[in-house]
């Protein structure tokens, strides 16, 4: 079966949210994609722009038609084991394991169509994941590729902004660095 029957087209998409959990550090981080004023933008960074149509419809396609190949588990005491956990800041406590990275894509009206935790790679099955629908206790193993799935800024930003030439920033730079590089003598007004 598809876990998420009603999300068949990438385009619906209007928004991204990934939230990661770091055990080293026990913290949350949430990081959102999304349609502002009919252009992409991270809201938590003041709404900067961001390169993201191409690498959310990725993300989508990779999401849309998510089939279950079998039941892992459907008991709650197995989600750390596989990697599911939720990982939402008012549930987990210090020290939690098994967090997964929570995956949640709306479109313009803001209705969810499609949420999940994704955990860890099957072993010894290659392109295999488990993951959770969240809110739901039953852990699937489903073929799916997670690498564009980021939360860092930089993997989201448009690189190219302000179109400048190479030759552009170099003058930039000169001129940021000309007057450490100015004689001694000249900088206490010699001539």
């Amino acid at each position: 079966s598809t876990l998420f029957e009603k999300f068949d087209d990438p385009l619906q998409a209007a928004s991204l949210e990934i939230i990661e959990y770091d055990e080293n550090t026990a913290t949350v981080r949430p990081f959102k994609v999304a349609q502002v004023a009919d252009q992409w933008s991270i809201p938590s960074h003041d709404n900067y722009p961001a390169d993201a149509k191409d690498q959310l419809a990725t993300v989508a396609a990779g999401m849309i038609g998510l089939t279950v190949l079998e039941l892992a588990s459907d008991s709650p005491g197995d989600h750390a084991l596989y990697g599911v956990v939720d990982p939402n800041p008012r549930t987990l406590k210090a020290g939690d394991t098994g967090v997964g990275t929570r995956v949640e894509m709306r479109n313009r009206s803001d209705e969810v169509l499609l949420s999940l935790i994704v955990g860890k790679k099957v072993p010894d099955r290659d392109g295999l994941r488990y993951v959770r629908p969240t809110g739901r206790d039953a852990v699937f193993v489903v073929a799916m590729k997670a690498d564009k799935i980021s939360t860092k800024f930089e993997d989201w930003i448009e690189k190219d902004l302000l179109k400048l030439q190479t030759w552009d920033v170099r003058k930039v730079r000169i001129h940021d660095y000309s007057v450490e590089s100015w004689p001694a003598s000249r900088r206490r007004g010699a001539t």
